[in-house]
């Protein structure tokens, strides 16, 4: 009988994979060490050597998987903005209330974490950084777009449009003060209250637009009071 060929391509086709993976973790081990430190620090106290330290990771691979400080910024911008708008998609089968309740409770406890970023972006605003601020306005609109779907609303619409970024505005804002003062309130009840927020902002829509019908939104994302008989 004849022995068996090794396949040659099989070693190099292994080592490139775990190569691969190497890299990511590597890559992603920045992007962690970035995010941590620009949320405590501003952009011009934060230097790549504290990134590389932070990261444990050689100095020239920075440069290499970013090109500069500016591009690991923007990128753990993109990480934190992701993060932020990532609870509205993990529980896609929940209802509105549910899932709406699930991801303003992952918002704040993120933002809580990370302060300091959270203050400068929310209460800075576009000019805080034009080109970062933009990162988050994308993540935010894709996330409103989807709550107002998930509320059976069409998304497109004008005054839907409207009350959407008005309500942003308000959690902005509300949010900043809660982080900024250390109040005794905690997640729990700031989820609660932004609820009522949101549908007190969307009984306004028909003001708007008068072919508007938001009773069936207002129900679902009310549900869980309802069924308490809140």
């Amino acid at each position: 009988m004849g022995c068996a060929v090794p396949d040659r391509a099989t070693k190099p086709a292994a080592r490139s994979v775990r190569a691969a993976a190497r890299a990511a973790e590597t890559r992603q081990r920045l992007i962690d060490a970035a995010v941590a430190l620009f949320a405590e620090a501003d952009y011009d106290k934060v230097g790549v050597a504290d990134i590389v330290e932070s990261a444990d990771v050689a100095h020239g691979l920075l440069f290499h998987y970013f090109g500069n400080k500016r591009g690991i910024y923007l990128e753990s911008m993109r990480a934190t903005a992701s993060a932020m708008s990532q609870a509205f998609a993990d529980i896609p089968d929940s209802t509105p209330d549910v899932q709406i309740r699930a991801a303003l409770t992952s918002h704040l406890e993120y933002l809580s974490v990370h302060r300091g970023l959270a203050l400068r972006m929310v209460l800075g605003g576009r000019g805080a950084d034009p080109e970062a601020w933009e990162v988050f306005e994308g993540a935010r609109t894709a996330v409103l777009e989807a709550a107002a779907t998930r509320l059976g609303l069409d998304a497109e619409n004008t005054g839907v449009r409207l009350v959407g970024r008005s309500i942003v505005a308000a959690i902005d804002g509300a949010t900043a003060r809660w982080l900024e003062e250390d109040v005794s309130i905690d997640v729990e009840q700031m989820v609660e209250w932004l609820v009522h927020l949101i549908v007190a902002c969307l009984r306004t829509a028909p003001v708007l637009d008068s072919s508007l019908n938001i009773d069936d939104a207002v129900a679902s994302l009310r549900g869980s009071d309802q069924a308490s008989g809140g």
